[in-house]
């Protein structure tokens, strides 16, 4: 008899989460979806931000009068946080000189895969 006041709380914390989590709370999407759908979002803010920090090493890199570089790695030795910056994934920012002038940042986006969708890419 003692047991049951705590099996009843249990039940109770068990059916409030089921309508935290997995109800269903707007656009057809329950609490959970909702929760990983922000966390991506964040993830792709955070890629855009290291990609503007990578940007700001290039031209930083370029305004000492080198011009832009061919690749990330000429940054190496005076800019070695653009070459260490990684997007949300964990996977390297992709750079492209398109001009003299002008460049491309890229990230994989959640997929890993360049060259989908899902990719997040940025002119300077």
């Amino acid at each position: 008899m003692k047991i049951r006041g705590p099996v009843i709380a249990l039940l109770l914390a068990l059916v409030a989460v089921y309508f935290i989590f997995f109800a269903k709370v707007s656009e057809d999407k329950g609490g959970l979806e909702i929760m990983v759908d922000e966390y991506l979002e964040s993830k792709i803010d955070l890629t855009r931000v290291n990609l503007e920090a990578v940007s700001r090493e290039v031209l930083a890199y370029a305004a000492d009068g080198s011009g832009l570089p061919e690749t990330l790695d000429a940054l190496r030795r005076f800019h070695p946080a653009a070459v260490a910056q990684v997007d949300a994934w964990g996977g390297k920012i992709r750079y492209e000189k398109l001009s003299d002038d002008a460049f491309r940042l890229s990230s994989a986006g959640p997929d890993r895969a360049f060259g989908t969708g899902d990719d997040i890419v940025k002119d300077f």
